[in-house]
């Protein structure tokens, strides 16, 4: 077979123009493939890490059912001890417990239902980036159960600013109204609606007092040591904790739509794939359809000499496989490349920063280049080389001798 390589290869370099262009075809196509997967999958990764962080943290814990239907009456007695299971789980990076209720805050000239979050302002901060998303007066300390964190949109809708009083309004665990006024001590800018508009944080006590839920919590909020370890985490601590009494849930379960527009992403550049196929497929078909079309005679005289039938569909199928790997080759490393340069320089796209803020991007996007994918399609290409070859390869090796030199 070594002789039919060697044929293959002078074959493939007697008409360099031809050759190198269906070559660029395949480079550029799958360059710009690599690089647009690596593109979504930092920018997705970049949502959901931004997304975690910022509010919902990477995995809760929750009284069975609090994440359906939330209530007081779904709250966790004795925290700390359920909070010991986690210290066996090394993947926990940190947690931080939690007391959530929708509550009325009212001021002097509006009122908005909001979401009432107490938390503990020491172990929030190792927790949550909400704390960086102040972007006026300062983030709760200890003992700060006099003071408030709100949106800065909230702010606008209450027209409050800072130092001002506002009223948080609720039903307590008993049942009873509970009201308490507060002071704004910050005002919050996280970009998302759903933060800026209906959210409001208190310290862990100040909250515990208000719902009258004593030392009570409605949620123990963990952030694991990366996003590739939650899946593991989460099945770890279900192996830990009483499955009847509590819920363990990843941030895809809590948040179903963000896990679902990743997902749609996925579908996207696959479907781009499939479009890069059809033409690298129809570049490399078209060349050496062509180039049987030329060579009838030479096929011919072969025939005549006694190469067999398979020897032919070799012969045309390496051509193909040599034009596919040289493409493959030069456009994996193009893209690979181009992904790690822009991943560790970023794409600053603040042009549009409003509408990426939105969605928790950032304005600054950095590719996630993965050499697992690179390889994959690679051998994708490399596969559909010698696929479409196929076609061409058959009908030369049924070509008779006496029609070849005849034509």
């Amino acid at each position: 077979m070594t002789i039919f390589i060697r044929i293959a290869w002078r074959n493939v370099v007697r008409n360099p123009a031809r050759s190198l262009i269906t070559i660029g075809a395949v480079a550029f196509g799958l360059a710009a493939l690599i690089f647009l997967k690596s593109f979504v999958t930092g920018a997705d990764h970049q949502m959901v890490a931004n997304y975690t962080d910022l509010f919902i943290g990477h995995i809760q814990i929750h009284k069975l059912g609090f994440q359906k239907n939330m209530g007081l009456d779904k709250s966790i007695n004795n925290p700390y001890s359920l909070a010991r299971s986690l210290l066996d789980v090394p993947s926990v990076k940190a947690w931080s417990p939690r007391v959530k209720d929708f509550a009325l805050v009212s001021s002097a000239e509006n009122s908005a239902g909001v979401l009432l979050m107490g938390i503990d302002p020491i172990n929030e901060r190792h927790l949550s980036t909400l704390h960086e998303r102040v972007r006026a007066g300062r983030w709760l300390e200890e003992g700060d159960d006099d003071k408030i964190v709100i949106g800065r949109q909230l702010a606008e809708n209450l027209s409050v600013g800072l130092d001002d009083k506002i009223v948080v309004m609720s039903q307590g665990a008993d049942g009873s109204l509970s009201a308490s006024a507060f002071t704004v001590a910050g005002l919050l800018d996280a970009g998302g609606e759903e933060v800026d508009k209906s959210l409001a944080v208190i310290t862990l006590s100040a909250a515990q007092d208000l719902l009258v839920l004593n030392r009570k919590i409605s949620e123990i909020a963990i952030k694991a040591t990366s996003l590739e370890e939650v899946d593991r985490t989460v099945k770890a601590l279900r192996d830990k904790i009483d499955g009847q009494q509590f819920e363990v849930l990843s941030w895809k379960e809590i948040s179903p739509m963000t896990y679902q527009w990743l997902q749609f992403d996925q579908v996207f550049t696959g479907l781009i794939l499939v479009i890069v196929l059809l033409i690298v497929s129809t570049g490399i078909l078209n060349t050496i359809l062509m180039s049987v079309l030329e060579r009838k005679r030479e096929f011919g005289i072969m025939t005549a000499l006694g190469t067999k039938p398979d020897q032919i569909v070799f012969l045309v199928a390496m051509e193909s496989f040599i034009l596919g790997s040289v493409g493959a080759l030069a456009g994996g490393l193009a893209g690979y490349g181009l992904s790690r340069f822009f991943g560790a320089r970023g794409i600053d796209l603040s042009a549009i920063s409003d509408a990426l803020n939105s969605f928790y991007i950032g304005s600054v996007i950095h590719p996630k280049a993965d050499l697992a994918s690179v390889g994959l399609y690679v051998g994708v290409i490399l596969v559909v080389s010698v696929a479409v070859s196929m076609v061409p390869a058959h009908r030369a090796a049924r070509l008779k001798p006496v029609d070849a030199l005849a034509g």
